[in-house]
C-alpha cells in the first residue's frame, strides 16, 4: 500500500511538471511564430529550455499574467510535491533500522 502511495504522489508531481513544461513550450513557440514566423519556430524549438523559461516572462510583459502563473506555479507546485514526498522518507525499500 505504501508503494502505491509513493508512485501515486510521484506520478502526480511528474504529470503536473509535464503540463507546466508543455504549456511553456507551446506558449514560447506561439510567441516566436508571431514575432519571426517559421524561423522563430525553428529557433524556439532548438532553444527549448530558454523558450520554456522566458516565454512566460514575455507574455507577462505583454500583459498576460495567466501563462506565467500556469508555467511557474505549476512547476513550483510539482517540485514542492515531489520534494515534500522525498522528505517524508517513505520510499519503497527504505528502512528505519540500520
Amino acid at each position: 500500500m505504501r508503494q502505491n502511495r509513493y508512485l501515486g504522489i510521484k506520478g502526480l508531481a511528474c504529470v503536473g511538471l509535464a503540463a507546466a513544461v508543455f504549456t511553456g513550450l507551446e506558449l514560447g513557440i506561439r510567441l516566436a511564430a508571431d514575432a519571426a514566423g517559421v524561423w522563430g519556430i525553428v529557433a524556439a524549438s532548438v532553444l527549448f529550455p530558454a523558450t520554456i523559461a522566458a516565454a512566460p516572462l514575455v507574455a507577462l510583459a505583454l500583459g498576460q499574467w495567466v501563462p506565467a502563473v500556469v508555467v511557474y506555479g505549476g512547476g513550483f507546485a510539482a517540485g514542492a510535491l515531489y520534494a515534500r514526498h522525498q522528505e517524508d522518507g517513505s520510499a519503497p525499500g527504505s528502512s528505519t533500522t540500520s
